[in-house]
Order: structure tokens, then sequence, then C-alpha cells
């Protein structure tokens, strides 16, 4: 049984309204503000955290891609076109682009592969982008999704491949957690890897590096959303049956709190070891999925 005194505590905020509905997507924050674009969506949105107000950005030339902030800078990651005319195979792109005095440039090389809805993870001297797939998600192809790992060196701006993913993880997501990466997929399967291995502090990196990736324990519950919250791995997942955030304790899944609203792929973001938001996902209403705008604050602390 896992102790119980390692359980984290949550104290929930009132709810609020997002400027529009939204689901999976992707998330980001720089401290001062939340960024956030919902899937199929070139629009984005910032949060400011202390006001809690919200203002819409330039749109992003593309779809369904990654946000992460690089050098300060609100950068995304990846995504499709949004000219791409092929719907509903729209191909995935290998750009970046950060937006820069309210444009959205090229300031980084392309990747090595292209992704449409990675998940992306960054510290101050690399970025990592893990899986997605080869075209939009929309088509739901499970020969389309890519197991493929990379990540970009700030510092030499190089790319570099790291150890593929066991299995391609549909509509992954991914944290930080100490020296571990967590990655986890869109249903039960979920691993991890040292980070160990990568060089810091300016070391050479070889073109290729060997993670070792090994299974979390199965994911309590599906479509869930990964964060690192007080030090400790926590998924976030709310549907018609099952509201709920978990915490990995000493290898097990435990809930540590309910969700008052179906959140089905919402988006979250944390600034603070301890203050999380959360924005949208999907419930099911009447037996149809429907996608949700509700805004929910909370502290977790230990």
């Amino acid at each position: 049984m896992p102790s119980s005194d390692k359980k984290l505590s949550v104290q929930w905020g009132h709810k609020k309204r997002a400027p529009c509905d939204m689901s999976r997507g992707s998330a980001t924050t720089d401290g001062r503000f939340a960024y956030f674009t919902p899937s199929g969506s070139a629009s984005v949105y910032r949060y400011e955290w202390d006001s809690e107000k919200w203002s819409q950005l330039p749109s992003c030339p593309s779809l369904d891609s990654g946000l992460v902030i690089i050098d300060r800078e609100l950068t995304a990651v990846g995504g499709y076109a949004a000219n791409d005319s092929t719907w509903p195979r729209m191909v995935s792109t290998d750009k970046l682009h950060t937006l820069r005095l309210w444009r959205w440039v090229e300031k980084h090389p392309p990747m090595n592969t292209a992704h449409i809805s990675p998940a992306v993870v960054s510290t101050p001297e690399y970025l990592i982008v893990i899986g997605g797939g080869s075209h939009t998600i929309h088509s739901f192809q499970p020969s389309e999704w890519i197991s493929t790992v990379e990540l970009y060196h700030l510092k030499t701006r190089s790319w570099h491949y790291l150890t593929s993913l066991p299995q391609p993880l549909t509509l992954p997501s991914a944290t930080i957690c100490g020296d571990q990466l967590n990655v986890i997929g869109d249903y039960t399967e979920g691993y991890t890897c040292s980070l160990q291995t990568i060089p810091h502090g300016g070391k050479p990196i070889p073109s290729s590096l060997a993670l070792s990736w090994k299974p979390l324990p199965p994911l309590p519950v599906t479509q869930a959303t990964a964060a690192t919250v007080c030090g400790q791995l926590v998924i976030f997942r709310g549907g018609s049956s099952v509201n709920s955030i978990h915490q990995l304790v000493d290898g097990q899944w435990v809930e540590i709190s309910s969700i008052g609203y179906s959140r089905l792929g919402c988006l979250v973001a944390n600034r603070s070891p301890e203050e999380v938001v959360i924005v949208g996902g999907c419930g099911v209403v009447n037996g149809l999925i429907q996608t949700v705008n509700t805004v929910e604050k909370c502290i977790i602390t230990k």
C-alpha cells in the first residue's frame, strides 16, 4: 500500500470561463502567463495568472502544435500548416514558429522529423519533442502515429535523435519530474526514462543518445494530462464516469481529488510547484461528447 503521508492535498478555487471551448491541444507557461491552443485550431490564447484575464494572440501558422517556452519566448513546435487544404489527411510539419514582437517567425532550425500534436518539454539547455502523428489526428490511424523522440540543443542549435518510445503513443503528454522524463498516452500506456544520460553544461552531444525507457504502472484513467506538481508526477482526467486527479506514490496511482467537471483531454499549466490551472476538456452530456470552456484553479500542496 502507498504511504498516505506522501499524498498531495488539493484546494480548489472558483470556476471561470475560457474565451472558447478547448480540448486536447497544448499548454505551457512562462510564470506570468499561461498559453493555450485548442486542437484543430490556429488560435492561441494567453491567460494572466494573477488577474485571471484572457487575451488572444496572433493566429499561429500551424495547427495542432506543441507549445513551449524557449529562451523566454513562446514557440509552437510541429503541427500542420494552417493553409493545408488536404483535409482530412493534413501532412505534418517539421517547423518551429516563435512569437516575437507580435509576429510568428522561424527562429529555430526545423526538426529532423515532422510531428503533429507532439508532447514537448524544455529545460534551460534543451527541448525534447516526443511522438505525435505523421498526419492529422482526425484520421486516428494507428499506422500514422510515430514513436520518434528528438532533442534540440539550444546552445548549438542542433537536433539529435533520442531512443524512440517502445511504441507510438496517441496524443502524448509529457513532463519532467526530477531527473525523469515521463510520457503518457491517450489510453493506459506510459513510459519513463532517466535524463542523466543527456550531457549538461556545454558537454558535446552525440548525434544520437540512448535512453532506457521503462513502463509506468498502467494508468488508472484514459485521455489524461500529465504534470509535475510539488515534485510529484500527477495526471488530470475527467470523463463521464471518472473525474479525478491521480498521483504516482510508491509505484502506484493514488486518487488525490475529484474534479468537478468532465475533462477528457484537458489542458493543464502550473506556474509554481503548487499552483495549477485546468482548462477545457471534453465531457459526455446526454450521451453526446461536448467540449467545455470551464477554467478551474487549484493549489496542490504536500
